[in-house]
C-alpha cells in the first residue's frame, strides 16, 4: 500500500475531534460546518486505511488505532513546533538577537558585568542570559537554543566548537586569618584548616582531593556547598577558608577578605562553546571580544577599558 496522503486540514480535524470528543465541538474550534469535519475524517480514514472512530449510543468513540495515531501525531507536531522555534531563533539572531547560556560560575556575576559594559553599545539588540549547569549549557548550544555557551564541559565534544579558558585557583581567607600574612599558599598550608569545599563530583573538588591525598594533607571539612559564591559568603562570615576561582573571589576583595595565589595546579578550565554548523553573528563575535577583554583584565587584577 502506498504511503497515505495526509493533509494538515485532515490532521487538524482529527486532533480537534480527539480533544473535544465530538464533531460539533471540533467544528466550532475550526470555524467550519459539521459536515466539513465529517468529510475530513472520512478522507483521513480512507488515506490511512483504518477506522478512527466508532459510534456507540450516539457518541463517537476513538478506536485503539486512533489513540495510537493521535499519540504519534502529537509527538510529531511537537517536533514541528520545536523546528518552528528554531527558525524563529535563527531569524531573531540575524536581526540582532543573542542568547547566552552559562554555568553559575560565570552566569551569576562575571557575565552580567560584561553585559553591563556591552549592552550600551548595542541598544537595539535583544540579549538573553540564562544560567544552568554545564550539562544543560552544552545541550543548549548543540540544539542551538543558545548561540554562545560557557561550561565546564564540551572541550572534546565534536558537536560544538570550543575555546578553552584556564583559571588559576586562589585561596580566600578572612582578613585576620594567620595565613593572610603569607604571599601565597600551598597544599600544606591547608592542613588542619577548616576548608569549605564543593560537592564531590565538582571537577575542582576532585582535582584538589587528589592532590591533598597525594601530599598527605588533611584539612578539616565540615561545610560543603554547590557554588563558589556560597563558599565565599561563608568565608566572609568567618566559617573557614576556601579554594576558589579568581572571578568569584574578586567580588569579595573589598569585603575585608584576603585573596592569595594558590600554588597547586587544579587545572580549572571552562569552555566557550558555539554551534559547529552555525556561523556566529556579528553580535556574538562582538560579545566574545568584550568577554575576552574583561577576562584578561580580571586575571591581571586590573579594570577593563571603559569600566
Amino acid at each position: 500500500m502506498d504511503s497515505p496522503r495526509l493533509s494538515d486540514r485532515q490532521l487538524q480535524a482529527f486532533q480537534q475531534v480527539m480533544e473535544c470528543g465530538s464533531v460539533s465541538g471540533a467544528a466550532r474550534r475550526l470555524f467550519i460546518a459539521q459536515p466539513g469535519v465529517t468529510r475530513l475524517l472520512k478522507q483521513l480514514e480512507h488515506d490511512l486505511g483504518f477506522t478512527l472512530f466508532e459510534r456507540r449510543r450516539g457518541r463517537l468513540v476513538a478506536t485503539p488505532e486512533a489513540r495510537l495515531f493521535y499519540r504519534e501525531q502529537l509527538r510529531v507536531w511537537s517536533g514541528l513546533e520545536t523546528l518552528r522555534a528554531t527558525a524563529r531563533r535563527i531569524r531573531e539572531r540575524e536581526v540582532g538577537g543573542l542568547r547566552i547560556s552559562a554555568m553559575p560560575l560565570l552566569g551569576m556575576t562575571f557575565l552580567p558585568d560584561v553585559l553591563a559594559a556591552f549592552a550600551p553599545q548595542h541598544e537595539e539588540a535583544r540579549i538573553e542570559l540564562a544560567t544552568f549547569r554545564s550539562e544543560q549549557v552544552l545541550e543548549d548550544v548543540v540544539t542551538q537554543r543558545a548561540e554562545l555557551g560557557f561550561a565546564m564541559l564540551g572541550g572534546g565534544d565534536e558537536r560544538v566548537e570550543s575555546e578553552a579558558f584556564c583559571l588559576e585557583s586562589v585561596c580566600l581567607l578572612p582578613g585576620d586569618h594567620p595565613l593572610a600574612a603569607r604571599d601565597r599558599l600551598t597544599l600544606e598550608d591547608l592542613h588542619d584548616q577548616p576548608l569549605i569545599c564543593y560537592e564531590p563530583r565538582d571537577p575542582t573538588r576532585q582535582s584538589l582531593d587528589r592532590l591533598l591525598a597525594a601530599a598527605g594533607v588533611r584539612p578539616r571539612r565540615h561545610l560543603q556547598v554547590s557554588l563558589a559564591l556560597q563558599a565565599a559568603r561563608l568565608v566572609a562570615q568567618g566559617a573557614g577558608i576556601t579554594v576558589i576561582d579568581p572571578l568569584s573571589a574578586r567580588i569579595f576583595a573589598d569585603k575585608g577578605l584576603t585573596i592569595r595565589p594558590f600554588t597547586a595546579e587544579l587545572n580549572d578550565t571552562f569552555y566557550l562553546l558555539t554551534p559547529r554548523e552555525q556561523p556566529l553573528s556579528c553580535l556574538a563575535q562582538a560579545f566574545i571580544g568584550e568577554f575576552r577583554t574583561h577576562f584578561s583584565a580580571t586575571l591581571r587584577g586590573t579594570e577593563p577599558p571603559g569600566s
